[in-house]
């Protein structure tokens, strides 16, 4: 019975084994409760904001020295359509020409961006973002021409 006692080789396999089996579990419902995590946020939509890709081709600015419009031509370069539903000059909310108060742009494809009249100054630089409904956010510096350009 002594010897039993101090035998100690069959516990350790034993707790080894128990051990590695709770660290393979617990690693297993981690990568679980991502991945539904992950599988959510794409049927929310959020996810999808990963393949939404648009840049801004161009600026023109039009009534320079007064009050004009101004127009961003926009291009979506990525996998899914993009919604442009916010545009932001100098860090200040500017409002655009759209029916449906949105540009969609479709995969491939081009849009204008026409804002309302906004006071321009010739030769100052215009600090242009673009936001889209999934929170992609586009932006650029411009700066609007003098006032003898054209």
């Amino acid at each position: 019975m002594r010897r039993l006692l101090k035998s100690t080789r069959a516990v350790s396999p034993v707790f080894t084994t128990v051990l590695l089996i709770l660290v393979v579990v617990l690693g297993m419902s981690m990568a679980f409760a991502y991945l539904v995590s992950y599988v959510k946020d794409f049927q929310i939509g959020r996810g999808s904001a990963a393949m939404e890709l648009f840049c801004i081709e161009d600026v023109w600015f039009k009534g320079v020295g007064g009050s004009g419009p101004i127009e961003i031509s926009v291009y979506n370069y990525g996998k899914v359509d993009v919604n442009v539903t916010g545009l932001y000059v100098n860090g200040q909310p500017i409002g655009f020409n759209q029916p449906s108060g949105h540009l969609a742009i479709p995969i491939g494809g081009h849009g204008n961006v026409t804002t309302v009249n906004v006071r321009l100054d010739p030769d100052v630089p215009y600090y242009f973002r673009l936001v889209t409904e999934r929170g992609s956010i586009c932006e650029g510096e411009y700066v609007s021409p003098s006032e003898g350009e054209p």
